[in-house]
Parts: C-alpha cells; structure tokens; sequence
C-alpha cells in the first residue's frame, strides 16, 4: 500500500511503481514573447523553494545541441516551459533562480543553459546524489522509480523539440520532467545525511559546477562509427574531408547531419572512394534529393583528399593531446609494467567500493586510477603521499583521496 507524503506523492521503495502522467498544476502554457518572459521573471523571484530545471533539445534532428525548451520549477511558484528558441536570452530570469538548482546529470545540461544566459549560482545534481548513496540505475526515471515508487514515461525523450507549435502530449512530458526533482532533492539529501556522505555530495557538486563546457574535438571525424576499419592514411583523408563537407553543409541548412548522409555512406566512400559523379549517385545515401543537390560539395571532397600531399595526410591513429594517456584497452601494449600497476590499483579502489556499496568509479574515476599507473611511484618520496598528490592533480576530489590513497599505497607496495 502506498503512503502519500504531504505533497500527494507516494514515500518510494515499493515494489509497484505507480505511473505519474499529469503534472499537479496541469500542463503550463508555454512562455514565448518577452511580455511572457516578464510575467514568469517576476512570478519566480516571488518564490523560495529550490529551482529545478531540464532542457529538452533535438538532437538528431538538427545541427548541433541547442535548447529549444527550458522547464524551470519552483514548488512554491509553479512550472514553467520556456520557448528558448523565440527566447534565446533568458538572463532576465537569474534573479529569480537565484538560489539551489536541482538538475538530473548537470553536464548535459549546464551548458545549454548557461548558453541561454542562466547562472547557477549552486548545485544539487539528483544524478550524483543517486550514485553516491548507492543506486546502480541513474537515470531520472531509474531514480524517480527507486526513490519515489513512480514510474515516469520517457515516450518523448528523443523528440524534435524544435518543432512547433509543441504537441500537448510533449508538453506534458516536459513539464512532469521537472515535476519529481524537488522531492528527489528532499529524500536522497536525507539519506546522504543518514550515510554520512552529504559532505562528499557537496564536493562533487562544486566541483560539476567548475568544469568548463565541452570545446569543439579538431578530430572529431575520427569518431564516426566504422573509422578504425579504414587502413590506411589516404582512406581516412577521404573520410576527413567528406565529413567536413557534410558538416558544412548540415550547419547551413540546420540539420542533423546523419540526416544528410549517414555515417555508413561516409565509410563506404572513404574505404572505396568514387572516381567520378556517377560512382558517388550509386551510393543511395548520395542519391536522396537533399544530398544528391550537393554532389559538386562531395566531389571536390573526394578531389581533395585524392590530390592531398603524403605530408598533409592524418595520421593512422589519433594524435595524444598534451597530457593524454592511453585508454585501458591500450595500456598493456604501450606499457606491461603500468598496465600492472592499474591491475593493483583497480583491486584496491574496488575493495574500497565494495565496503561502502558503491560503483568502483564514484570512488575515484578510471582516469584517476590510470594516472597514478602511468608512471612510477618513487619510494623516497612516499613521505609526501605522491600517490595522493597524482589524484589532486587530475581532478581526484578531497574525500576520495582521503578514502583511497592509502589502500592504493598498499596495493603498490609503497
């Protein structure tokens, strides 16, 4: 049987989830004018409650990741669904959101909202909290499931949130997107009290809130799905300059470009490259009545990379950036000896793990562990806690130094 708490929600931990399909204000208008955007400034400063706040975009169906709604809920005020495309600045909104903001896993998130004009002048990502005090399964519905006893549909998820106007249905699920992260922020900040974590919560939180928006990967063709089938340079300069070509013209017609020409194509023609128009048309992808209108854009691509200098081909394999270490797959080739270490390491953050019932990365990230592997520890200098200082410097947060290093000193011998 369910137990309501004071705000008609249901205590959590049942092993009926009940679904949740209204929101309990109904389903707002959506705010698209500035006289609009006025009126929901001055109704949010009116409030206290913590805000809590969601984006929806339309990935993979236009160019980039840009927000196209905001969802802002105060409890004490109300939601809010802000048109962000019509309203590409919402700076005027900051004071009114002037205090805690709930998010559900911040880095998707942040920096979209900051790119609208919004500060957040502090934080409680729901998505931490969730793994910090043990919850294997951390996506909002996940969350709202295990916490709440609620079961959230998620039907819209991977919506075109640029259409308009916005279907009800939609709207619906955004606005019940922000409708749960208030009480989630309530019952999961007792149980990091309860579990004397609430302090690591804290340093996690601040430390979300300082990393900076992701920059632009100069490499980032390299990513596409069926790159590392290509063998040679040449092949991966065909891939290189059609994948310019179609982000190029994907940004000017503010469209997603695997809905220009999929990532399959772009491999097909990179690993056989075309010699001529007809060559490049008996590749379907290249024949769809948006792609075929660029066929001299493709051409002079492949051209491109034909003609390209030895000098001026990629690499066969991706540069390291400055302070780059190899991934773990990769480790035991480059280095048997510091793959060894990770093997120890990995054991004793494990341990650690284990005892507190938590996932192995929220007690220190694999990239942490992989940079105390890379290079020798030297044992004269273990009075300093080297191992220590290696995890503060690639990002380690106090509480995990404190639970980890001296397990790790053990597991090294040092």
């Amino acid at each position: 049987m369910l137990v309501a708490n004071r705000d008609g929600l249901p205590q959590g931990d049942t092993e009926d989830p009940v679904l949740i399909a209204q929101p309990r204000g109904g389903v707002p208008a959506v705010v698209d004018t500035p006289s609009d955007l006025e009126r929901a400034a001055a109704r949010l400063r009116s409030g206290s409650a913590p805000v809590a706040l969601d984006v929806e975009r339309a990935l993979g169906f236009r160019y980039g990741s840009d927000p196209y709604l905001v969802q802002i809920r105060r409890e004490d005020v109300g939601s809010f669904l802000i048109d962000s495309h019509a309203l590409p600045d919402l700076s005027s909104l900051n004071e009114g959101v002037g205090s805690t903001w709930l998010l559900h896993d911040c880095s998707q998130d942040l920096p979209n909202l900051r790119a609208v004009g919004l500060r957040c002048p502090e934080l409680f990502d729901t998505e931490i909290a969730a793994r910090l005090v043990g919850i294997r399964r951390f996506g909002l519905a996940s969350v709202a499931e295990s916490v709440l006893g609620l079961a959230l549909v998620k039907d819209h998820q991977a919506a075109d949130w640029s259409v308009r106007p916005l279907p009800k249905d939609w709207l619906r699920y955004a606005a019940l997107d922000v409708e749960l992260l208030t009480e989630l922020y309530r019952r999961l900040s007792t149980r990091l009290h309860d579990l004397g974590r609430w302090e690591w919560a804290a340093q996690e939180f601040a430390h979300a809130l300082s990393v900076p928006d992701p920059q632009p990967d100069p490499e980032r063709w390299r990513s596409v799905k069926g790159a590392g089938a290509l063998k040679t340079p040449r092949q991966l300069a065909y891939l290189r300059e059609l994948w310019s070509a179609r982000e190029g013209i994907a940004r000017d017609l503010d469209l997603s470009p695997g809905r220009l020409v999929r990532n399959s194509a772009l491999i097909r023609a990179a690993s056989r490259p075309p010699a001529n128009r007809r060559a490049l048309l008996s590749i379907g992808e290249f024949r769809s009545p948006v792609a075929r209108q660029y066929t001299d854009q493709w051409m002079r691509a492949l051209t491109r990379a034909r003609t390209m200098d030895e000098a001026r081909l990629p690499r066969r394999h991706r540069r390291p950036a400055p302070g780059e270490l190899p991934d773990a797959r990769t480790l035991k080739r480059v280095d048997e000896e510091a793959a060894a270490r990770l093997g120890k390491i990995r054991l004793a953050v494990a341990g650690v793990a284990s005892g507190l019932d938590l996932d192995p990365e929220v007690v220190l990230a694999p990239r942490v562990q992989r940079y105390i592997a890379w290079a020798p520890l030297g044992r004269a200098r273990t009075g300093t806690d080297e191992v220590g200082e290696r995890m503060s410097e690639y990002g380690a947060r106090p509480w995990q130094i404190e639970l980890t290093a001296a397990p790790v000193r053990a597991a090294l011998g040092l």
